[in-house]
This record gives C-alpha cells, sequence and structure tokens, in this order.
C-alpha cells in the first residue's frame, strides 16, 4: 500500500508542494479580508456621506433663503444711491466673485485618496506576501 503522508523536504520540515498550497490558501483568505475590509470602509463612508448629505441640504436652502433675501436688501439699499439697474449689477458681481472664491476653495479640499486605509493594507500585504515568496 503507498502511504498518502505529505512529502517532506529535505530538512524533515513541508515540502515544496505544501509551501505553495499553504501560500496559495493564504493568498486567498489575504484578497477575502481585503475584500471584507473595503466593503466595511465603503459602507462606513456611505452612512457617514449620507447623513452630512442630508444635514447640508436643508443647511443650504436656509442658508439660499436668507442670502436671498440679503440681496435683495442689498440692492434696495444701493438702488438709494446709483440706479437700480447699476445697483443689482454691483450685488451680482460681488456674489460671483465669492461664490468664484468658494468654489475653489472647495475644489482644493477634496478627498484626493479615497480609501486610504485598504490602499495602505494592501500595499503592506503585497509587501509581505513578496517576501514570503522571495
Amino acid at each position: 500500500m503507498a502511504s498518502h503522508e505529505p512529502a517532506r523536504g529535505r530538512n524533515g520540515g513541508p515540502g515544496t508542494r505544501e509551501l505553495v498550497g499553504e501560500i496559495g490558501s493564504q493568498l486567498v483568505q489575504l484578497a477575502q479580508t481585503e475584500v471584507e475590509l473595503a466593503r466595511a470602509e465603503l459602507a462606513s463612508n456611505v452612512r457617514s456621506g449620507r447623513r452630512a448629505l442630508v444635514g447640508l441640504g436643508v443647511a443650504t436652502v436656509a442658508a439660499l433663503v436668507s442670502v436671498t433675501l440679503v440681496l435683495v436688501s442689498a440692492v434696495l439699499g444701493l438702488a438709494l444711491l446709483v440706479p437700480g439697474w447699476l445697483a443689482a449689477l454691483i450685488v451680482a458681481g460681488v456674489v460671483l466673485g465669492v461664490g468664484a472664491g468658494a468654489g475653489y476653495l472647495g475644489w482644493q479640499h477634496r478627498p484626493r485618496s479615497p480609501l486610504a486605509l485598504t490602499r495602505k493594507s494592501l500595499k503592506e500585504n503585497w509587501e509581505w506576501l513578496k517576501q514570503q515568496v522571495g
């Protein structure tokens, strides 16, 4: 009868076939863990983003109504000094300048590296894998 015991290496440790099999199973497990981590991180980011979006939406509507009323008041007040069309044009120019500045600042603060934790973990795992294989 043939023995079904795994082949051993020269030093009595695990053989090459066993080591390759172990590395393969560890790679599969690592990939599954990374996918789970990415899903959990993405779900957390989406939940936080959704709550923030609702709050910011309500605040934006209230702010727009308030700003509109203030701007109409500014145009009416300035119309006492200059013609009405010129008052509206001056106020519109100021609003346009403020809006452009705010847009520029907002663009500068956009997220530049989404899923940073997952990427870092993948990089570390890749380095570990290269050390194990190499």
